[in-house]
């Protein structure tokens, strides 16, 4: 289904362009994928503020890196199911599914990519942060009723 807007192009005034189908997917990929790596960024910004400043033990960083990345996968997964609009859960799961592909892809290319616990919590701890940010768009206040 295109549904592109027409206008008529009144002389000297400028057009407004018309957005197809796969510009608006392209939009929201764009969005979900800039908008977590935006939120990691100031996390990851925040953490290491956090263990320079502050007494913490070094066995920390580890767990906070994995958080800090859920943290992003879930802003991801709430901002495709919100530009989406609808399958919201598998939106998320997408979302998800995106970050753990790119956290294997760099631990093979890195040559160590064993099926280690660690690796694998880390993959489902990503895919359930994903569907965790789709599942927030489904939620409505107590007080709004759904028509």
């Amino acid at each position: 289904m295109n549904h592109k807007l027409k206008w008529k192009q009144p002389t000297g005034k400028a057009t407004r362009h018309s957005i197809s189908d796969q510009q608006k997917i392209m939009m929201i990929l764009l969005k979900a994928f800039l908008g977590s790596i935006a939120v990691m960024l100031l996390l990851f910004m925040a953490g290491a503020l956090a263990f320079a400043k502050l007494p913490l033990p070094g066995n920390l960083v580890r767990p906070a890196a994995c958080v800090i990345s859920g943290a992003g996968t879930a802003v991801s997964g709430l901002l495709l199911a919100r530009g989406f609009g609808r399958q919201r859960l598998l939106c998320g799961l997408g979302g998800g599914v995106f970050y753990s592909l790119c956290i294997a892809g760099a631990s093979a290319l890195k040559g160590n990519f064993a099926l280690e616990q660690r690796g694998i919590a880390l993959i489902c701890m990503l895919l359930l942060a994903g569907m965790l940010g789709g599942a927030l768009t489904a939620v409505r206040p107590a007080g709004r009723r759904v028509r």
